[in-house]
């Protein structure tokens, strides 16, 4: 499935008041959804953009499932859903996945059936995503509110936590499943450096940000296996390193203990002296 951007769409089928199936001007079957789209109309009747919210384009038949889904949430979830994307795209500058419309208004239809069946499902990572996605964290706040005003509901906090999950995923391309593995190291290995180097680390720095990117950036090296090589010119770092924070190495060899334990990634010379880079920077905010 992918999004359209085409101009001229003929009705070809309607599927409800909210959503129909139609052709665009190269005859691709599109499904346009917006309020009322599909409200008296016929087949073959032009579909005017100022009706239509958002289009993609059918695929393949895997995305007539995506249609199902689509049939069997309530319009006003869909809208929700959309004016939160909309919103979140703004604030963090980005395009999101064509999947995450779906992905969240599923999700919101979920949570809005458990809420009012009374059931509480609890956030495994509420804490991480607080501390390392702090943009993506506030705008599912920002959410929250916005379902609780247009469903007169209270939303548990701690929704907030599945939607800047849902926004993180649809930005990085990465699966909820990766995004747990990830934050939780990034987590595991901020405790070792405070533990370790005996510090309370200062969240709201750029060193701790930068920190926390470059984390990030690593476990892609290590979760897809790729063989990185070795960058020049490294030892006179190092002996700098050595000289002045011998401490920091061997905190850093715990973080490459760590990290070849769980992901049986050895960390190469290179990662090894970034890492010691950006812990020296962390270890310097908590001595100001």
């Amino acid at each position: 499935m992918k999004e359209d951007t085409g101009q001229i769409l003929i009705v070809d089928k309607i599927v409800n008041n909210n959503i129909v199936i139609a052709k665009d001007f190269r005859g691709r079957e599109v499904v346009a959804i917006g309020k009322g789209v599909g409200f008296r109309k016929r087949k073959n009747e032009a579909v005017h953009r100022s009706e239509i919210m958002k289009t993609y384009v059918l695929l393949d038949k895997v995305d007539s499932g995506v249609l199902t889904l689509f049939e069997e949430i309530q319009f006003e979830v869909i809208e929700t859903s959309q004016k939160i994307i909309d919103y979140a795209q703004e604030k963090l500058n980005v395009k999101f996945n064509v999947n995450l419309l779906m992905s969240l208004s599923d999700h919101i239809n979920f949570a809005l059936i458990q809420y009012r069946q009374g059931n509480h499902v609890p956030k495994l990572v509420n804490e991480e995503v607080k501390r390392f996605y702090k943009e993506e964290y506030h705008i599912g706040e920002i959410a929250v509110q916005m379902i609780n005003e247009r469903f007169q509901i209270l939303f548990p906090k701690d929704e907030a936590t599945a939607i800047a999950f849902h926004l993180i995923t649809a930005t990085e391309n990465k699966s909820n499943h990766q995004m747990m593995i990830i934050m939780k190291a990034v987590s595991d290995i901020v405790k070792i450096v405070e533990d370790y180097l005996n510090v309370s680390l200062h969240e709201d720095t750029m060193a701790y940000s930068r920190f926390v990117i470059h984390l990030k950036f690593l476990f892609k090296t290590v979760l897809s296996k790729q063989n990185v090589p070795e960058v020049a010119g490294m030892d006179f770092i190092f002996t700098q390193i050595k000289s002045e924070y011998k401490n920091v190495i061997e905190c850093v060899k715990k973080i490459a203990d760590y990290i070849m334990e769980k992901f049986n990634y050895r960390c190469t010379d290179g990662d090894c002296i970034y890492l010691m880079l950006h812990v020296v920077r962390l270890y310097e905010t908590t001595l100001n």
